[in-house]
């Protein structure tokens, strides 16, 4: 079977509509190899070859098609899954979980990409909030005091002097499916004098902490290389603790709006330190303007914001500038 060269390499999963919105833009015009992590090493197939300093690296995709990703255009890591190993045996799994973990890593870490739009270790260091709120403040961008603590001790105490709201700090999923409640999900919640009280519970995981700031509306800004893609948010949720938009988003109201001058540079200095070409970032807006840096992540999504804002066309813009750092026009 002949392999092709691979313009785009993606690699993410087979459920992601993001990917599937940019390639359907993209209108077969690029030559595009996907790796769904999802679907290997089931259904897909991965060699690497190397010799000396020499490596060929190969992926068959999940349609049997033979793809030479060695070299390719433009890399884009989009997100990483859970690897396919639903036929493989219990006691095997831990084993060929690291294997695969190795074999992904080591993939996107050998092969020389003339672009790539947010590698693997740069996605995973940027992901970590507290190392975000660092180069957030390095940059200049204005962020809420935080406290991260599993001590009941200086939990009470911080509490005692911030008014607060309790957040995750890596995902909003509590519980999955598979548990006896079903799925559910932490939001964003202000702390209460009885949650203070209760304090010796957060013992058993760490809980942030963040100072309150009173939304007037909140953003998402989307961006990639410099461009800031904004919509603001203003929440409908009547929940008297509960701050977080995300609980009622499709009651929200949703219009198309612009960071500050100085906000959009220091988020664009901020990407960079953090090695960034997308991310899609949280703010607050307070009632004097203030525009507070809430968080970014480099695995966010967009799509959603396009069915409320007929502004918004971020997918658009996406596939017309991965065309463009493949035809060397940009």
């Amino acid at each position: 079977m002949s392999c092709n060269e691979a313009e785009l390499f993606i690699v993410g999963t087979s459920i992601d509509p993001h990917i599937d919105a940019v390639l359907q833009r993209l209108d077969g015009k690029v030559s595009t190899c996907r790796l769904d992590v999802d679907q290997y090493p089931e259904n897909s197939k991965v060699s690497i070859d190397i010799k000396g300093g020499v490596v060929d690296a190969k992926v068959c995709d999940r349609f049997g098609n033979q793809w030479d990703v060695s070299h390719p255009k433009v890399l884009w890591f989009r997100r990483l899954g859970k690897p396919g190993l639903k036929h493989l045996s219990s006691e095997y799994k831990e084993f060929s979980l690291g294997e695969i973990e190795q074999t992904i890593e080591g993939l996107l870490s050998v092969i020389n990409p003339i672009h790539k739009i947010n590698g693997i270790w740069e996605t995973r260091l940027a992901s970590n909030k507290i190392r975000q709120y660092l180069f957030a403040a390095k940059s200049g961008l204005i962020t809420p005091h935080t406290l991260i603590s599993n001590s009941p001790e200086d939990s009470k105490s911080w509490l005692r002097t911030e008014v607060s709201v309790a957040k995750s700090l890596s995902r909003p999923v509590l519980t999955t499916e598979a548990s006896e409640i079903g799925k559910t999900f932490v939001y964003t919640n202000r702390v209460t004098s009885a949650d203070i009280r209760n304090a010796e519970q957060i013992a058993a995981v760490p809980v942030q902490f963040q100072r309150l700031i009173k939304p007037e509306y909140e953003l998402r800004v989307t961006s990639f290389r410099g461009e800031h893609h904004v919509v603001a948010i203003k929440s409908s949720d009547i929940h008297s603790n509960r701050i977080d938009w995300r609980a009622t988003a499709t009651e929200c109201k949703y219009w198309a709006t612009r960071l500050s001058s100085t906000t959009s540079m220091q988020l664009t200095h901020m990407m960079k330190l953090l090695r960034l070409d997308f991310a899609a970032s949280d703010f607050i807006v307070d009632n004097r303007g203030q525009e507070w840096f809430l968080e970014s992540n480099p695995n966010g999504a967009w799509l959603w914001l396009e069915a409320f804002v007929d502004e918004f066309k971020f997918t658009d813009r996406l596939a017309r500038q991965i065309s463009e750092l493949i035809t060397g026009s940009k």
